[in-house]
């Protein structure tokens, strides 16, 4: 490994070792917890029906969605590059009753310590479209596998306002890296995603559109960032976020994009 690639590794882990102790904070927010809301609804359709499948949820930081798949009674690996994430996560597990449940391990999703085919089910939603193939790698075949990726499109548009030159640069390309939350991260579009990870061996099932919604509902800063909200609103809003995160005419507004696929 080279000093670069190792000092930036170290600057990720010390990052989210930092703010580890209140990430958890943002999911309690009424835009934390609609987020969240349909990132669940996504997934539930896609589980697997064997609650013996072992499941791999990398980059899975403090648990959010690993505590969950527990609660309902799976096997979870949940591995993150942050030691104090993963402390954050055990604590939480340990107070919900399902520790025993869950492996937790410390490691970099681009270099999982797993064999070949070792999971029915692989999740990360933190990693990036750089660990594609080593998810890959440790998919059972005919198992299912769901990346969240940067949406090059939504990134254009919300890098817009503050920098047109580059925005329209990034749509003018193939995919492109760019820096968010002070990573790296390749940019795709939704085309772009299928063909890369149908290269690999994947059969694409759905790519929904996540992430960023709120500001085109012109919903106020205020609400958003509000820890008590109105329910029938919060299921008003969830239940326009659901329908759009599948319909093909506006995904490429989205800030993020997941992609659920079946290994072949």
């Amino acid at each position: 490994m080279s000093k670069d690639k190792s000092k930036d590794i170290e600057g990720i882990k010390k990052k989210w070792d930092k703010h580890a102790e209140r990430y958890d904070q943002w999911y309690e927010t009424f835009e934390g917890a609609v987020e969240h809301h349909v990132d669940w609804e996504l997934l539930k359709g896609h589980l697997p029906q064997n609650k013996d499948a072992k499941i791999l949820d990398a980059a899975g930081g403090t648990g959010r969605i690993t505590l969950p798949l527990a609660k309902m009674g799976y096997r979870v690996t949940l591995c993150d590059i942050s030691p104090e994430m993963l402390s954050v996560a055990r604590e939480k597990l340990k107070r919900e009753g399902v520790l025993d449940k869950v492996e937790i391990l410390e490691c970099n999703v681009c270099k999982l310590g797993f064999a070949d085919e070792s999971f029915d089910f692989v999740l990360c939603w933190d990693g990036g479209i750089e660990a594609t193939k080593e998810l890959i790698r440790v998919t059972k075949k005919g198992g299912r596998i769901s990346v969240f990726l940067v949406n090059k499109c939504g990134t254009a548009i919300s890098k817009f306002r503050e920098d047109p030159h580059s925005a329209l640069a990034l749509l003018r390309t193939k995919s492109r890296y760019i820096y968010e939350d002070e990573e790296k991260h390749l940019a795709v579009g939704l085309e772009e995603a299928r063909e890369l990870f149908e290269k690999e061996g994947i059969k694409v099932i759905e790519i929904y559109a996540v992430c960023g919604w709120l500001e085109f509902l012109s919903i106020p800063e205020e609400v958003q960032e509000s820890r008590s909200w109105d329910e029938k609103f919060f299921r008003q809003t969830t239940e326009l976020l659901l329908a759009l995160s599948k319909d093909p005419s506006v995904k490429g507004l989205s800030r993020h994009l997941v992609l659920y696929g079946e290994r072949i």
